[in-house]
């Protein structure tokens, strides 16, 4: 996320004001990673602290892929937030296009049925956030940094590379999605083909960081960054005037930039 950060303020000075008060948010907020899991409460000195607010992060990365694509951002202010009542991000492509992106970061959850809903009703509530918004097209965003098994991956030992790794992560995403494709994905094939703003795509997130074995015959930790679009199909898609094949591409696009920026 740094590296998304110091790009924007360093190379785009004119959407700096877009990202101020997120940056702000930074030095009240304990948790700021994205490769690592966070709990919703948790006690310091016997005092419960909730961090809610460590959901917004992800927000600031999204946003600063968005202006890096090229794209005018405004970012639902941290501060005064409207509550979940706005999507998170609305960004202007160069045709002129407002996107709107609702952005959703998932708890962690043990039971996987109850997760598979909890998946479910994320969605569900992004997509009301975005017919609320002022925008031409839409997409939901899902965080997953909660609900990867990050100490998993790590104790498996040094991948031989990243790829290795890769695969490993993209594989525990599969098992992760199975109880939500097998019982809940249908659900929403209605709500989507309703919600004419909303593209039938979902944009899942995940990083983690593993250790990888080097060509210096060394170890290193190692950043792995997975975007995915999964797609909700729905009667009218594909068809005129959708376009959740045009989402896709915008998320592809979005993906490059999270592999080759930092």
């Amino acid at each position: 996320m740094a590296a998304k950060v110091v790009m924007v303020w360093d190379n785009i000075p004119q959407a700096r004001p877009s990202i101020q008060a997120h940056l702000r948010l930074l030095a009240s907020v304990y948790y700021t990673g994205q490769n690592a899991a966070n709990a919703r409460w948790d006690r310091k000195n016997d005092v419960p602290r909730e961090h809610g607010s460590a959901d917004k992060v992800i927000e600031l990365y999204w946003g600063c892929l968005c202006i890096l694509a090229g794209m005018e951002v405004e970012l639902d202010d941290p501060f005064e937030s409207s509550g979940g009542q706005n999507p998170d991000v609305i960004a202007t492509a160069t045709d002129g296009t407002r996107w709107a992106f609702a952005i959703k970061t998932l708890a962690d959850v043990a039971k996987p049925t109850t997760a598979a809903k909890n998946r479910r009703a994320n969605i569900e509530k992004a997509c009301q956030q975005i017919e609320r918004a002022s925008c031409d097209k839409a997409m939901v965003v899902v965080n997953m940094k909660n609900v990867l098994d990050h100490p998993l991956l790590r104790s498996t030992g040094a991948f031989p590379n990243s790829t290795v790794a890769q695969w490993a992560v993209n594989a525990q995403i599969g098992q992760i999605l199975q109880p939500f494709y097998e019982n809940e994905a249908v659900a929403l094939e209605p709500i989507f083909a309703a919600k004419h703003k909303a593209a039938p795509v979902v944009a899942l997130v995940a990083h983690t960081a593993v250790v990888v074995h080097t060509p210096a015959h060394s170890r290193m930790f190692t950043e792995i960054k997975s975007m995915f679009g999964a797609s909700v199909p729905t009667a009218r898609e594909p068809g005129i005037g959708t376009y959740g094949r045009e989402a896709l591409a915008l998320a592809e696009d979005l993906n490059h930039l999270v592999q080759t920026v930092g």
